[in-house]
Parts: C-alpha cells; sequence; structure tokens
C-alpha cells in the first residue's frame, strides 16, 4: 500500500475547539514518494446561529461576518463532506493526518464538529490511520539542530514558531496568512523542508505515530530523553518509566532522572510524598503516545551534543538512579497511583453539567443510540430526522432511572 501524507487547516469563529465553528477547511492529498498533490479541496461553512462567534477571529481570517452567512454549506454539511472525504482518502493507503498545532486544534476541533452533528464514532484520524503535528517537530528539530529553521524573535527574546513566521523566514512565503489554503501549503513546504534537512531526525520525530508502541518501548528501555516546550522555550528532560498514568488512559508517568529517586521514594507517608512529587520543581514528566512523543536513547548523537544538567549529572549517575527504579517499580507504581487517584478525586468535586460539546469523552451511547446518531447523519429528508430526533429524545428519557415519590 501506498504512504499518504493529508494536510490539512481550519478557519473558525473563534479560537475555542469545542465552542468553535468552521468557517472555512482545507485539505491536500499528498503521496509521500514524490510528494505529488493527488487531491485537494477547500470547503466554505456558515455558522451556526444558535453559537457566538468572536470578531477579532474573523477579522485575523479576512472573513466579513455577514458574507460568512452566505457561504455554501451548512455546519452539518460541512460534517458530513469532511467524514467522506476523508474516509475515501484513507482508503486509499496508509495516511497520515497533519496539522500545525493540530493537537491543540485543528484534530480537536473536526472530532467535536462531527460529535456536535450526531457523529457516535467520531475517531477519524486515528482509525485506521496516524496523526502528525509539524509545530510540535519544528521546535524538537531546531532544538537539536538549529542550524536548519531559521526563527525570528518575539519582544521577550523568545523563538517565535508560527507558521506564518517560519515559512517567510525559511524561503517559502505564505501568500495571505491565515487563509486555509495557503496555511496548508505553507504547512506541506515547512514540512517537507525539515524533511530534507535531517531525514534521520524528523524519521525520530515519527517513530511512534501508532500510540501503542510508546508503552512497550520505554518500559523496556532502563532510560530515556524526551522533549517538552513550556514558556516558548523547548528542553529535554532523562526519564525513567515509573507508572501508566490511573486515570488518562494513554499517558505515562516517568522520574525526571535529575531528582535522585531514593531520596524521594524513601520518605514513608504518602502525604508528604504527594507533596514532594509536585513541589516545584515537578519530579514526574507526562508522555502522552497519541501526540507522537520524540524519544531518544542517552546515546543518540542529538542527546549527546547537548551540553545541559544531565551531562553534568552523568550518564553513571543517571543509570544508577534508573537502576534503582527498576528494581522498586512495582512499590514504587503502587504509591504513585493511589497519590494521583486521590488528588483526582479531590480536584474533581465540582459536579457542573458539562454542555453537549464537551462530553465527547464522557458520554457512551448503547448500540440503537448509535444507531440513530448515524441515521441522522446520513439521512438528508428533514421529515426522517425529525422522526430520528423524536426516537433519540424518547430512548434517552426510557433510559432515565425513574424517580420515586
Amino acid at each position: 500500500m501506498e504512504n499518504y501524507t493529508v494536510y490539512l487547516d481550519a478557519e473558525t469563529t473563534t479560537g475555542d475547539q469545542v465552542q468553535a465553528d468552521i468557517v472555512e477547511y482545507t485539505a491536500i492529498l499528498v503521496r509521500d514518494k514524490d510528494q505529488e498533490i493527488i487531491e485537494d479541496f477547500t470547503y466554505f461553512a456558515r455558522p451556526r446561529i444558535s453559537r457566538c462567534y468572536q470578531v477579532d477571529a474573523y477579522l485575523v481570517n479576512g472573513f466579513n461576518p455577514f458574507e460568512v452567512d452566505k457561504h455554501e454549506y451548512t455546519n452539518h454539511q460541512l460534517a458530513k463532506k469532511l467524514n467522506e472525504k476523508f474516509t475515501r482518502w484513507k482508503n486509499k493507503g496508509n495516511v497520515k493526518f497533519n496539522a500545525f498545532a493540530g493537537y491543540n486544534f485543528d484534530f480537536l476541533l473536526t472530532s467535536h464538529t462531527w460529535w456536535s452533528n450526531l457523529y457516535s464514532f467520531p475517531w477519524l484520524f486515528s482509525t485506521k490511520a496516524s496523526q502528525m503535528d509539524t509545530l510540535p517537530i519544528a521546535r524538537n528539530m531546531e532544538f537539536y539542530r538549529p542550524d536548519i529553521l531559521k526563527t525570528e524573535l518575539n519582544h521577550k527574546k523568545n523563538k517565535v514558531f508560527k507558521l506564518s513566521s517560519l515559512c517567510n523566514l525559511n524561503g517559502f512565503p505564505i501568500k495571505t496568512a491565515h487563509r486555509a489554503y495557503d496555511d496548508t501549503l505553507g504547512l506541506k513546504n515547512l514540512t517537507e523542508h525539515l524533511s530534507k534537512a535531517d531525514p534521520k531526525l524528523f524519521q525520530k520525530n515519527l517513530q511512534f505515530s501508532n500510540k501503542r508502541d510508546v508503552l512497550p518501548y520505554i518500559k523496556k528501555v532502563k532510560y530515556f530523553y524526551t522533549t517538552e516546550t513550556f514558556f516558548s522555550k523547548t528542553r529535554q528532560f532523562a526519564c525513567c518509566f515509573l507508572t501508566e498514568h490511573p486515570i488518562y488512559a494513554g499517558y505515562m508517568l516517568s522520574l525526571d532522572l535529575k531528582h535522585s529517586p531514593e531520596e524521594i521514594f524513601s520518605i514513608k507517608s504518602n502525604n508528604e510524598l504527594q507533596k514532594l512529587l509536585f513541589a516545584t520543581p515537578v519530579k514526574m514528566r507526562t508522555t502522552k503516545a497519541n501526540r507522537t512523543p520524540l524519544i531518544l536513547m542517552p546515546e543518540d548523537k542529538w542527546v549527546l551534543s547537548v551540553e545541559d544538567e544531565y551531562s553534568v549529572i552523568g550518564h553513571e549517575t543517571l543509570s544508577k538512579r534508573a537502576d534503582y527504579i527498576i528494581k522498586n517499580r512495582n512499590e514504587i507504581a503502587e504509591r504513585v497511583q493511589t497519590i494521583i487517584k486521590d488528588k483526582f478525586d479531590e480536584k474533581n468535586m465540582d459536579q457542573t453539567e458539562l454542555l453537549p460539546e464537551q462530553k465527547i469523552f464522557a458520554l457512551k451511547p448503547d448500540r440503537k443510540q448509535q444507531d440513530l446518531m448515524n441515521n441522522f447523519v446520513v439521512t438528508d429528508n428533514m421529515d426522517e430526522k425529525v422522526k430520528i430526533y423524536k426516537n433519540f429524545n424518547l430512548r434517552l428519557q426510557a433510559d432515565q432511572p425513574s424517580k420515586k415519590n
């Protein structure tokens, strides 16, 4: 089967991926072996009248709110067309979906759009497909190879990783920034630039496109290096796996080996241990399997090229700390999981009712409810939609526990 990459970008009514409506959406299907564009589309949609929009979002995207109301598709029609088009593209071969800052916006936005339009299974980007995000790849590659990517500095002297800025400085400027097609083309050019600049490091960033590979790998190695970006700065951390997160599936907790595990876990009281683990600096790092994490080994040339606190500590000490964790991992994991569960229970006393759009991870419709949702999406007959809607409400009422007088 051939390999393909789908580059995509959405322009929306707000910056909130849950509440936003899509007004412009572009995707470009590219064959990986020759970078040829096989097919592309740009859809324009009308926002839902039941939702507020942000004026500055329209100004940034160059849209007139009154003209947007004349766009070709309704929000529901757009959701349906995106589902049909992406499903057809996925059937061509092995497909990666790529968006700039997609993990935090575009992928969530599109999934929430499907969900709010009653798609019962809106995980199209990760079902028989994989996701990638050029933003963290660009940050990682610039961290280890500053020579391959030109960046500008903001007023705080931090490097700027905006798509338009990166494209302009590196020789492939975006024609009109914040328009879906031009941004998507810029994303394609930036991704290809990075893949050519250092193919091996680029592929390292894609090593864990399959999220199921992450946990077995970090469990079997003694310790590993990974990166995180916060406050506009990327740092690497030497980590040893502790345990899976007891609440969030696909999250893995590791100890930052700049700290001595023997000193930390010799504390007998779980209350005192909790205070220490979550005190600044945080002692544990989180690896998210669905975010294609960059994981490097201590002997990798990119790690060895960085002079930091871990190179001062030295491999021998880091290795001894990892050995202590591995030897006592079962006991440590049990304590960490207990602490996190208790902390989570305290934090989640708020019983505020979630909005429908926020229930994407909370609702678990049964098979009959899923069938009603799917039929609602598929049919174009309004009378049939009304009938399904009424049946769906009857199903919900039937499932509610009866109240005792």
